[in-house]
């Protein structure tokens, strides 16, 4: 039936891509639309292909001279040229994407004033227009050749340019908008479409990248909640992740994506939060699998996880219990202070006993207070996971 379903869907789009291509041509479209065309069959044909459901791990590579190599490539004021330099030395698509990817992440900076403006991109509105392809080409172009000069994009920024370069070379590439999630409180909650982010098609499979979040990060005044500053700091994490990887803290608008993986947006709003990159890049198989648990008073939490590094401590904070911070502030002299290690602190300490084989942990939590709502588990004094909590009689 799924097959079925694939080839139905695939004939009514290929109908109506052949359709347009033949209106275009007799109207004499360019040559570059009918192109795009074409590349939307090819598209529709990969991602609806069932021999491709399953995604293949891609063999680790060393990209330390790809990496080299990128950082000395500059912009020179057409994007063409720059793709073709990024592109070119590497005859393995799964190196050109690297090239493309990293100059990015080394070049862009997060346009955080933007955000901060409350402003909207200005995009055409030219539906139902029949040059409105052509019109969308043309802003895009203009998009691309402003953030390259100014160096700062949003999301939206970031995977137009890398799908753009991505396509001067020749590489299967799909804009992917969706859902990001960031604050632990969205557990559970329904949240808006506003991130975006690209996948790569390589030999077989899709891998999802997020030049974005791989680029560095954003400072953020919690009382204001106003973005103060761009921090670059390149993380692996979002470079050729698997969809379950990336589904710890994203999700496709596009429900097909989600489909191939038995995936759906509730069961994305109700994982848990994952405080870093580092848990989310060693933690797998956790259990719970949702960060909503609802329990009985005096009941045990069974968690079990593997985690690729060793974890001395783990501890359980919450809304009605926290282990004080391990540090406190000190004045040195009237204007200079200094951070130490708390003793008083150290010996209120409450750790959590566990059994350990292997990486694999597990270890109870016994849910005594009716009023607990939330619990966080800390590995070696830092925050990991989040877990929305309702206790019952």
């Amino acid at each position: 039936m799924i097959v079925q379903l694939n080839v139905i869907t695939i004939s009514y789009a290929l109908f109506g891509t052949i359709k347009k291509i033949y209106i275009y041509r007799v109207k004499k479209a360019s040559i570059h639309t009918i192109m795009r065309f074409a590349r939307k069959i090819v598209f529709l044909l990969l991602l609806h292909s069932p021999v491709l459901k399953a995604q293949e791990v891609y063999s680790p590579k060393d990209f330390k001279a790809v990496d080299s190599f990128a950082a000395g490539v500059t912009f020179q004021g057409d994007y063409i040229d720059l793709a073709r330099n990024l592109a070119n030395p590497f005859p393995e698509d799964i190196f050109k994407v690297r090239a493309i990817f990293k100059w990015i992440c080394n070049n862009i900076a997060y346009d955080y004033r933007f955000i901060n403006s409350g402003k909207e991109l200005q995009v055409p509105d030219c539906a139902g227009e029949f040059d409105c392809i052509e019109t969308m080409r043309a802003w895009e172009n203009n998009y691309i050749k402003k953030i390259l000069r100014t160096k700062k994009a949003t999301a939206d920024g970031y995977a137009k340019l890398f799908n753009r370069l991505c396509e001067i070379a020749h590489i299967q590439c799909e804009v992917i908008p969706g859902y990001l999630r960031t604050k632990p409180y969205q557990i559970g909650n329904k949240i808006s479409a506003s991130h975006t982010w690209n996948a790569v098609f390589l030999d077989t499979s899709w891998y999802f990248l997020d030049v974005t979040l791989a680029a560095g990060y954003c400072i953020e005044n919690e009382e204001t909640d106003k973005l103060v500053k761009f921090v670059k700091d390149y993380s692996e994490y979002y470079w050729l992740s698997s969809f379950e990887q990336m589904a710890r803290n994203h999700f496709p608008k596009n429900p097909y994506w989600g489909a191939q993986h038995n995936m759906t947006l509730e069961n994305f709003f109700n994982n848990p939060h994952y405080y870093s990159i580092e848990v989310m890049d060693n933690i797998s198989d956790e259990c719970p699998a949702t960060g909503i648990l609802t329990v009985k008073q005096n009941d045990s939490i069974h968690f079990s996880f593997d985690y690729k590094k060793d974890i001395r401590f783990i501890q359980v904070n919450s809304n009605t219990f926290r282990n004080p911070s391990l540090w406190t502030t000190i004045n040195v002299t009237k204007r200079k202070t200094k951070i130490v290690r708390d003793e008083w602190a150290e010996k209120k300490q409450v750790y959590i006993p566990f059994q350990k084989a292997g990486w694999h942990y597990e270890f109870d939590y016994v849910a005594k207070d009716m009023s607990l709502y939330y619990i966080e588990l800390v590995f070696d004094y830092k925050k990991a996971i989040r877990y929305k909590v309702t206790v019952t009689k």
